[in-house]
């Protein structure tokens, strides 16, 4: 016969202190369209009549600090010596707007592809642009140049996703400093919360943001048509550290002792044994954590006027015979364009300075915002800039009823067809080019049966409908 009894017992205290602290700071830029209505005794096309002419102006957001400027003198003749200009060190630095125009011949508000619209002799160009009676990249109309920069993006993208999937999880292969440490680090200067900063090194901090993947840039893609619609694609980045660092203290003690008593009589015996023990402990383990975020975005408000209708004298649209709004030739009825967020770089510096500003304004005028801008062209040092931009990819008008005598063949025959923009002839097309959108070769070959199967009289201009409609559909080549 065996009997066994057992006893345990314990007692548990636990205690949770948490705090915490957090502060957001978020920054917007905005820059309005404003601009004037033409005068009705100078107009630039007399069929439009007096139109909103937009003021080509662009914005800079700049950081300056305040300077005392001292004169030196010499002591005993007070003559003077020199004006020194140091930084107020009570003023720290802070954030201006400085308002530029912009170079009329690079882009121009108003214009978006170097024409305004259309009259009896044919289309009517902007006088920055007097040679953009035929295709061409004027103004805003620079789809090689909004490719070419989309393409580097989607690169850049598709660069950060090799780093993510290039990390291990495995710990035993672990040397040297480890990736996401060190893309922490750059994300950290780029906000400019890194430990290693120094008050002073924001030029050094600012070329090191420019660089890795602590670099983004932006692009989004939007569409509007005179008939209501807009669409757009847009892209937020966010990037995110966090950072915790923990430490734990453990103690524990324990003490304890047995007896054991065995004895046998008659042939019989017995064994008793005692197991006793007490024990103890505590730990304690204190964390702090530190998160930083930053997202930024771009929102684009595009809401230009859809009345496409032609006005009398007194200001009443126009109607034919059929009782239909006729239009004014050449006003815009659907464009497409993309806008850019470029990030910090020494290449948005030269641009800023060698295309973007008017360089005659900047040398020679006395406004104020152009002496702060030539104060802070440092052509040695080139500051890195983020840049926000604009380019249409493509464009449609209204096409004249009755062609003028220069127009080209196929806005000619197009108007034979009764097809009123170049819009409504891809609209006609899309449906059967569309899935043939994927190289040059096979888009020419789908344009060309669509043609002759939907519009044979236009089939002469394959060729140029082909290049339109690649331009439509995004291709580069």
């Amino acid at each position: 016969m065996a009997a066994t009894a057992g006893l345990e017992f314990s007692n548990t205290w636990s205690e949770d202190t948490t705090v915490s602290q957090g502060k957001n700071t978020a920054r917007r830029t905005r820059l309005e369209l404003t601009g004037y209505t033409e005068d009705p005794a100078n107009v630039l096309n007399s069929d439009l009549g007096p139109r909103y002419v937009p003021a080509n102006t662009g914005m800079a957001l700049v950081q300056s600090q305040t300077a005392d400027v001292f004169a030196l003198r010499l002591a005993h003749t007070g003559a003077l010596v020199a004006y020194r200009m140091l930084p107020n060190p009570d003023i720290p630095l802070d954030w201006n707007i400085v308002h530029f125009p912009i170079n009329p011949r690079y882009t121009k508000q108003g214009t978006l592809d170097g024409g305004v619209g259309f009259d009896a002799s044919g289309k009517v160009t902007d006088p920055d642009y007097p040679t953009a009676t035929g295709y061409g990249e004027y103004s805003y109309f620079k789809p090689r140049d909004a490719y070419a920069l989309k393409r580097r993006i989607t690169r850049d993208q598709q660069r950060l996703q090799a780093f993510y999937q290039s990390i291990s999880t495995d710990v035993g292969h672990n040397s040297g400093t480890e990736p996401a440490e060190t893309q922490a680090k750059a994300v950290l200067r780029s906000m400019g919360m890194s430990a290693e900063q120094q008050e002073g090194a924001r030029s050094t901090t600012g070329s090191a943001a420019a660089t890795g993947f602590a670099h983004r840039d932006l692009v989004n893609t939007y569409v509007w048509t005179a008939q209501g619609g807009f669409f757009a694609e847009t892209t937020e980045a966010t990037d995110a550290v966090s950072e915790t660092t923990s430490g734990s203290y453990n103690f524990t003690h324990s003490y304890g002792g047995n007896l054991d008593l065995s004895f046998g009589a008659l042939g019989l015996g017995w064994a008793f044994h005692l197991d006793a023990s007490r024990g103890g402990g505590f730990s304690t383990t204190r964390a702090k954590s530190k998160e930083a975020s930053r997202s930024f975005g771009l929102d684009v408000q595009c809401a230009p006027s859809n009345d496409l209708r032609r006005r009398d004298a007194n200001g009443k649209p126009k109607y034919d015979a059929a009782g239909k709004p006729v239009l004014v030739p050449g006003k815009v009825d659907a464009y497409r364009f993309l806008t850019f967020y470029l990030g910090e770089s020494s290449a948005n510096f030269d641009d800023f300075y060698h295309k973007v500003v008017d360089p005659t304004w900047l040398q020679g005028s006395n406004a104020p915002d152009a002496a702060a801008l030539r104060q802070t062209r440092q052509s040695s040092a080139k500051p890195p800039c983020w840049r926000v931009l604009h380019r249409v990819t493509y464009i449609s008008r209204v096409l004249a009823p009755v062609p003028p005598p220069g127009a080209p063949p196929l806005e000619r025959a197009m108007r034979t067809e009764n097809i009123a923009s170049n819009y409504e002839l891809i609209k006609r097309l899309e449906p059967y080019v569309r899935p043939a959108a994927t190289s040059s070769a096979n888009l020419a070959a789908a344009t060309r049966d669509a043609l002759t199967a939907q519009l044979p009289e236009l089939l002469p201009h394959a060729a140029e409908i082909t290049e339109y409609l690649g331009h439509y559909f995004g291709m580069e080549n």
